[in-house]
């Protein structure tokens, strides 16, 4: 078995993890930590875990955490859980980070957009993206892996393979997103009538996740690569909604067919031949991403539409992917469940 500690267990990517981790037959939680719950429950400050589990919520400790774990998921947004990830890889204990802390490659840039400074940037070449459909085998060789945000899953996957083969240009990307009030965690104060009946454009300019796609895209096209990100809220609970516009090549007629074979062998990417059927519906609940394009001749634009759950393939359950990858299980184990 397994052993996984969580950091952050009580916020909604917390929650997740805990949710797919119980349905896994291959791990066991054996340490949740929470700075601000420590010493309560878990399930008397997630109620709906209530006769699912019981265990007694512990600081973010690292000598703990070494003890109990043999992977550790750090799922609290804070910047501060990254002074661990040190200490746990000393002592031979893998690393998954959920946040942005090991996205960026350059300490420069993670300071730039996250108005942070790194605690360990001697570790950010090492961190592996921890997007399975691009970086399989170096996942399998990791002991820190940088999870991937919920807005670049759904803008990178689409979009690699069609850079790799010269289907799209590089230049001139717009990336069209729709997120669920989830996506800004549990924290963040959001009120369900501020955006029910409403939608909201929110960092038209500077997201924060931009650089994070536009290192991944730059990767696979070869060059840099500048795109427009601008992410809204809708009235929605979860899920990932994108509409990506791409100028078209000679070869974006076979691009369709590309997704296709690019992700003959992934097994939570799905290709949709009609752009009307990628649906939220469709992947909500699972760690799906589904997948679309169509060729506007007229505009001269590939039109790529994606579509996936945010707090599951966005976060917990991709997160849970990666452990499969690093400690040589299949990759779907505990995954296949709708209600992950």
């Amino acid at each position: 078995m397994i052993r996984v500690g969580i950091i952050g267990s009580t916020g909604l990517a917390g929650e997740g993890l805990i949710r797919v981790v119980l349905g896994h037959p291959e791990a066991e939680l054996t340490c949740l930590c929470s700075d601000h719950a420590a010493g309560k429950d878990i399930a008397e400050v997630l109620p709906g875990l209530a006769k699912e589990i019981s265990m007694t919520l512990a600081p973010s400790d690292a000598d703990r955490l070494i003890r109990d774990a043999d992977v550790v998921f750090l799922a609290k947004k804070a910047p501060d859980s990254m002074r661990l990830v040190p200490k746990l890889l000393d002592a031979g204990v893998k690393a998954i980070d959920i946040g942005g802390e090991f996205r960026l490659k350059d300490p420069a840039a993670y300071e730039q957009w996250y108005k942070n400074k790194h605690e360990c940037p001697e570790l950010l070449g090492e961190a592996v993206y921890g997007l399975p459909e691009l970086y399989a085998d170096a996942i399998k060789k990791a002991r820190l892996v940088a999870n991937p945000g919920c807005y670049p899953t759904a803008a990178v996957l689409p979009l690699a393979p069609l850079l790799r083969e010269g289907l799209i240009e590089p230049d001139g990307i717009n990336v069209d997103a729709y997120s669920g009030i989830s996506g800004a965690g549990r924290t963040a104060g959001y009120s369900y009538l501020d955006y029910n009946e409403n939608i909201k454009a929110y960092s038209p300019v500077g997201h924060k996740h931009t650089p994070e796609i536009e290192q991944e895209l730059s990767a696979a096209a070869g060059k840099a690569v500048i795109v427009s990100f601008v992410p809204h809220l809708a009235p929605l609970d979860r899920g990932i909604h994108t509409t990506i516009f791409a100028r078209a090549s000679n070869k974006s007629k076979n691009a369709l067919h590309a997704l296709k074979d690019f992700y003959a062998a992934a097994p939570f990417v799905r290709i949709v031949d009609d752009p009307a059927a990628v649906t939220l519906l469709n992947v909500r609940n699972t760690n799906y991403c589904d997948i679309s394009v169509a060729l506007d001749n007229r505009a001269g634009m590939l039109i790529m539409v994606s579509a996936l759950d945010n707090t599951t393939k966005g976060a917990g359950a991709q997160a849970v992917q990666n452990m499969n990858l690093m400690f040589g299980l299949g990759e779907t184990t505990g995954l296949r469940r709708r209600s992950i």
